[in-house]
């Protein structure tokens, strides 16, 4: 018996690493497709995208293995990175939002992502303003609301959904910023177009 248990636990441990392994890999995938996204570079990104999809796979194949790892914090942040990651480029290189079934993720992990994901939007948003290319951030502003007024719906206690209510907060905050960056903003590129119309 001893033995039968110990070697249960071995393979446990061993599932453990490998599962860890195939989280930090798909973690790294997705931050480097999420900065590739910022530089412009889709290929890249596609390219990190693909990776940390093969990263997502591995692990899906050890959960089949060891089922009590699908909840675990190893699976779970692998699974939002990757959908941060998703939802990014669909936003800022496809203009739209990405839905969970394009994804192929649990509930949990979209929504936080969906959440993270605002923060990059913002920035994203936020060099569109240094570019002057203020109706682009208009309409990523807007996209960055639907995300919001989405995660407005769900409203349940953290036994059901960890960290929503604090998510939807935060949220709800960079959306604040963003809004008030780009009105500053509106109002700076109306104060040119007037000054340019006297001066003409």
């Amino acid at each position: 018996m001893l033995e039968r248990m110990r070697a249960y636990f071995d393979h446990q441990a061993e599932l453990r690493e490998l599962a860890l392994e195939a989280s930090r890999r798909t973690i790294r995938a997705s931050a480097k497709a999420i900065a590739a996204i910022h530089r412009g570079d889709q290929r890249a990104a596609d390219e990190f995208i693909a990776e940390a999809r093969e990263g997502l796979n591995s692990l899906a194949k050890l959960v089949a293995d060891a089922p009590e790892l699908a909840d675990s914090g190893v699976v779970l942040s692998a699974q939002q990175e990757y959908g941060e990651a998703e939802i990014v480029r669909a936003a800022i290189m496809e203009k739209k939002l990405a839905e969970i079934e394009e994804i192929g993720i649990p509930y949990k992990p979209y929504l936080a992502a969906l959440a993270d994901a605002t923060g990059e939007l913002r920035r994203h948003v936020l060099d569109l303003i240094r570019a002057n290319e203020i109706e682009r951030a208009e309409a990523m502003l807007k996209l960055m609301e639907t995300i919001f007024e989405f995660l407005m719906e769900f409203d349940y206690a953290d036994a059901v959904l960890p960290g929503m209510r604090r998510r939807q907060d935060m949220v709800r905050q960079v959306l604040e910023r963003t809004r008030g960056d780009l009105t500053l903003a509106l109002r700076q590129q109306r104060l040119e177009r007037a000054l340019e119309k006297r001066g003409g």
